[in-house]
Parts: C-alpha cells; sequence; structure tokens
C-alpha cells in the first residue's frame, strides 16, 4: 500500500511538472476557461493576480473572446501578474496583448510601461482603433515561475491588459540571448507575403510574423520542402516561401529608442529557385559598415541558413546594405527577419524610461519599442508629436511598434528598394521610374491595412484604415 500511495505521489509530481512545463494562455479579465476556434485553452486570470479591476466591451467586428475582456489597474504604479508557471532555466516567449475597445468610454487609450521577470522592460502606447496593441519579449525565468508587471507612467492613464500568453522555445533556439538579458520584440517580417499573419501552427513556437504588402521583386520557392534546421531560430517554412530581391538593397533608418540601446537583428535566407550551372547567388549584408554573419550569404535551396548582428546603435542613420559579390550573377535577397532591443545587455541594464521607484526597475532593457518619455509612444523620442513619432519629425504616424503614415524618405537612394526598419514606423518606399511609392505596415498592431483570416486570426473581419 505504502509504494502504491508513493507510485501515486510520483505520478502526481509528474503531471505537475508537465503542465509548468505547458504553454499558457492567460484571458485577462475573466474567471471562466474557454476553448477558442484555434484549439486553444484559455484559463481565467483569478489565480495569477490580486489587484485590479475587469472589463468587457463588445467589438465592432468579429474579434477573438479573448480580446473582448480586460482587467485595468486604477489604483497603484504597479501591478503584477505573478506565479506564472514556467521552466526555470528554460528560455520562453512571453506576449501581452492590450484591446483598449473604449472600455471606459473615454476614448483616449492609455500609455505605460510592461516589465517581464521583474527586469525586462517594454513601453506601451495602446490605440483606440480596433487593431490592438502587442509587446513581446524573449527571456530565460529565474525561477519556476515569472510574472508580468504594469507600471503607470502618467497619472490619468491607467494600464490595462487583455492576454498574456506564454510560450516555450526550444534551448537551442536565440543563442544570441545571453543568461541574464531579454529580447523585446521590434519587428518580425517575412517578406514577400502580401496579407496574413503568420503564427501557430505553421509556426510551432506560435510567433507571430508580419507580411510585407508592397515589393518590387517577390520570388516563391521551387522547392518541395525547406529544412529550417540550418537556422538556429527555426524559422518556420513559411516564411522562407517567399523572398524579396533586387540588384542594390538598402534597407536604411534602424532607429532604436535611445542612442545606445544594444540591439539584436538576424536575418533569414532561403534559395527559392533551382540555379543552373552558369547561376550563382552569392552577397554580403552589413549594418553600419559591420558584416552582418560570419561571411558571405550563399543562400541553400530546400533549407535556410541565418546571419546575425549584436551592435551598439549611433546616432547617426546607417543602412543595412546588400551587396553582391563581384561574380555573383543574381541578386541579393532576403525572406524574412527578426529585430530586438536586448534588455540587461552583459548583466547590465540599457537605457530605462523611469526611475526606480515604487519597485520599478532602474534598468529594464531601453524602453523596448515605445518610450513613454518625450511623447514619443512607440517610437524613437526624436522628431517629436503624434503617437508614434517618425525620425524625420513626427505628423501622421502612430502606434507602437510600427504602423500609421508616412515615413521620411530624404536620403534614399535613387535605383534602390529602401525599407526602413525604425522601430516605430517600420513603412516602405519603393523608388522606381514613377518616384516613391509609400505604404505602410503595421507590425504590432493587428489587422489595419490588412487581412487577418482564420485560422490563425485575432480578427477574422477585414480591417480597412482601422485608424
Amino acid at each position: 500500500m505504502a509504494q502504491a500511495s508513493f507510485i501515486c505521489l510520483l505520478l502526481s509530481f509528474s503531471i505537475i511538472i508537465l503542465s509548468n512545463a505547458a504553454d499558457i494562455n492567460i484571458d485577462c479579465g475573466s474567471s471562466s476557461s474557454h476553448v477558442d476556434a484555434d484549439n486553444r485553452t484559455w484559463v481565467g486570470d483569478t489565480g495569477f493576480v490580486t489587484t485590479g479591476l475587469t472589463s468587457t466591451f463588445k467589438p465592432i467586428v468579429t474579434t477573438a473572446e479573448s480580446l473582448t475582456t480586460l482587467r485595468y489597474f486604477p489604483t497603484g504604479e504597479t501591478n503584477c501578474y505573478s506565479n506564472i508557471p514556467v521552466d526555470k532555466g528554460g528560455k520562453v516567449l512571453v506576449r501581452t496583448r492590450f484591446n483598449y475597445g473604449n472600455y471606459d468610454g473615454e476614448n483616449k487609450a492609455p500609455k505605460f510601461d510592461v516589465v517581464y521577470d521583474g527586469k525586462h522592460r517594454d513601453s506601451v502606447v495602446t490605440v483606440t482603433s480596433i487593431s490592438g496593441t502587442r509587446s513581446e519579449a524573449i527571456y530565460i525565468p529565474e525561477s519556476g515561475n515569472t510574472s508580468v508587471c504594469f507600471f503607470r507612467m502618467f497619472l490619468n492613464e491607467n494600464p490595462f491588459v487583455s492576454t498574456i500568453e506564454i510560450r516555450r522555445l526550444d534551448d537551442s533556439m536565440y543563442t544570441d540571448l545571453g543568461p541574464k538579458e531579454g529580447f523585446i520584440l521590434q519587428q518580425r517580417t517575412a517578406y514577400g507575403r502580401v496579407q496574413d499573419l503568420v503564427r501557430s501552427p505553421f509556426d510551432p513556437y506560435d510567433r507571430i510574423w508580419a507580411p510585407t504588402p508592397l515589393s518590387t521583386v517577390t520570388l516563391t520557392s521551387a522547392a518541395t520542402s525547406i529544412n529550417t534546421s540550418g537556422a538556429d531560430n527555426r524559422p518556420p517554412e513559411i516564411v522562407l516561401r517567399t523572398a524579396w530581391s533586387r540588384e542594390d538593397m538598402a534597407f536604411y533608418d534602424i532607429k532604436l529608442p535611445f542612442s545606445g540601446v544594444t540591439f539584436y537583428i538576424v536575418l533569414y535566407f532561403s534559395e527559392p529557385l533551382t540555379l543552373a550551372s552558369d547561376q550563382k547567388r552569392t552577397f554580403y549584408v552589413n549594418y553600419d559598415n559591420k558584416q552582418v554573419g560570419p561571411s558571405v550569404i550563399a543562400p541553400p535551396f530546400g533549407a535556410v541558413t541565418q546571419a546575425s548582428l549584436r551592435a551598439v546603435v549611433t546616432t547617426s542613420l546607417p543602412y543595412l546594405t546588400f551587396k553582391a559579390k563581384p561574380d555573383s550573377t543574381l541578386n541579393p535577397l532576403i525572406n524574412a527577419l527578426e529585430l530586438y532591443v536586448i534588455s540587461n545587455s552583459a548583466g547590465n541594464g540599457t537605457n530605462s524610461t523611469s526611475s526606480g521607484s515604487g519597485g520599478s526597475p532602474s534598468t529594464g532593457g531601453g524602453g523596448g519599442g515605445s518610450p513613454s518619455t518625450g511623447g514619443g509612444g512607440g517610437s524613437p523620442t526624436t522628431g517629436g508629436g503624434g503617437e508614434s513619432p517618425s525620425t524625420g519629425g513626427g505628423g501622421g504616424s502612430s502606434g507602437s511598434g510600427g504602423g500609421g503614415g508616412k515615413s521620411d524618405s530624404s536620403g534614399e537612394k535613387s535605383g534602390n528598394l529602401v525599407v526602413s526598419l525604425s522601430i516605430s514606423i517600420p513603412s516602405i518606399a519603393v523608388l522606381g521610374t514613377g518616384g516613391p511609392l509609400t505604404t505602410t505596415i503595421n507590425h504590432h498592431h493587428y489587422g489595419s491595412e490588412q487581412t487577418v483570416i482564420a485560422p490563425n486570426a485575432d480578427t477574422v473581419t477585414q480591417i480597412q484604415n482601422a485608424k
């Protein structure tokens, strides 16, 4: 009997360990569980938070149930979700989403900070539009539980949250991440895809890849399958099936919230064509005279190669340039890109958006994609004005981490494909014989000027000009 009891205890312990390791979806503001249309199980938030009030709203378009409830915090400088089970020492992706929905009738979306695991800080600029906003961090939890805290930055602006999602990552992924560091997402882009967000089940780690609805030359892979094991970060095959290509490509204006903030950029390359014996595609990628990746890029057919760079952004306006080798017969290309601010770089926090009073860490990651200082919102502090000023001087640009308005196209080189990778304004300008043509890609908002469809949708209705 004692032996049987011991075995039952071990089985129970194993179940607990397995449940701790599982992905978690927290429906903030809800006390009940439900399964959504994509077969994701959502749990209520009452076991993770003891402060704040709950609210719901009726969306004007079809919206996921989890995004129609929220928890807001009308009191206190700091409010936290805690005791969220994770694997100690294992890499996790934590995504928070904010769907304002004018729940308070004020029609004024707030700005506030979110801090992951007590030290990785991002600043959030929510929007009144139906598209919503998200923040995301990759890090290694220091214990078997993690926390997500919300910090009031302005007296009359209440932090709130709609959902918190925890995703496990393989330990072999994001090997550029230090043990005390965090990656705060700025941009994750699939080039050549024209409309649909990519996430689970196409990405087994449920990362969200934004499409690029405008390009100059799009190539589609002829490979029957693409082996992704050649890239540590395991990009999903679907984002490697399309690519942009042109003779002279220059991605410009990688602008972070503060000068001196450390960032991480990683690019993915897969050859879409079956090359003839007399064809060759080899090129270099450089950022501010620093080579991205260890050597020349030769995209493999039916596979992928990954090139990354960790660097400190200067105050100038450097380019991310693609240059073919002299003996290359084909133009450079790019399939996908990820861009992050590095929190706690080298174990020492980068610039913060606020002082450390009231339990707020004074170091925590360079403010992520949207500093709350300088009136900037989700953008560089230069430029001023608007929810998210562009580096060229605000005026109509909006949102957190991308979208809204036109970017400053000064300094573009004639004949080049020039793509802004601005943290706040990831828009695309294509220069051709007809002059510049500008469009907006919304990376941190959902829906604006793009179609998001099931089974991987937050909103299943096309939303035109949501702002």
